[in-house]
This record gives structure tokens, C-alpha cells and sequence, in this order.
């Protein structure tokens, strides 16, 4: 149970998403939405009342970009809407971090 209008859930550990661009692109997985969507009102998922974030192992830019809509007075009550889309690279173009090697 909950009082006032300030609430955040997150999920951990979910590995359900369908690939790099439903993951940078949501704040749930297709998967946890289905699940908790019966129990909350739309606007306990977009931002006007609170959040319901999940991701597998760490957070993404998109729920750094959702908190501050959260807390900004000024969007109290208005929907989230992530600034611009997300575009991912296909695994073949991406770069390994652990195979770079950084000359100086």
C-alpha cells in the first residue's frame, strides 16, 4: 500500500527482453509489462502518478531520462516521453570494450 502519488518499483533481474532494441528503447521488458499492467493503472507505468522500471543486471540511460521526468515539478502529472528513439547497432558492428586497447 502506498500514500501520496511518489512511487517507484523496480524489477531486477529480468532477462525477457526481445533484443538490444526493446532494452534501450523500454523501461520494461514486453514480458514484465504483461505482468504488472492487470495490477496498476496506465498511469502508475508512464510517468504521471510513477514508474515501474525493470532491467536484467544495471540501469539504461532511458530510466536515467524517466527519473528526472519523475522529479521535475514542472511534468508532474504529464506522461513520459523518452526525448528521441534509440537506435542499436547490430552485434556484428559493435565494438567489445574488452578488446580495445587505448594508445596514448
Amino acid at each position: 500500500m502506498f500514500s501520496g502519488e511518489k512511487v517507484v518499483i523496480v524489477i531486477g533481474g529480468d532477462d525477457n527482453y526481445k533484443g538490444p532494441a526493446e532494452e534501450q528503447s523500454s523501461l520494461l521488458s514486453r514480458w514484465a509489462h504483461r505482468k504488472v499492467s492487470s495490477q496498476f493503472d496506465e498511469q502508475f507505468l508512464d510517468g504521471r502518478k510513477s514508474f515501474i522500471f525493470s532491467w536484467d543486471k544495471e540501469h539504461r540511460p532511458i530510466h536515467e531520462e524517466a527519473l528526472l521526468h519523475y522529479f521535475d515539478p514542472e511534468k508532474k502529472g504529464k506522461k513520459f516521453v523518452p526525448a528521441k528513439p534509440v537506435t542499436v547497432e547490430p552485434k556484428e558492428n559493435q565494438v567489445d570494450p574488452k578488446k580495445v586497447s587505448l594508445r596514448c
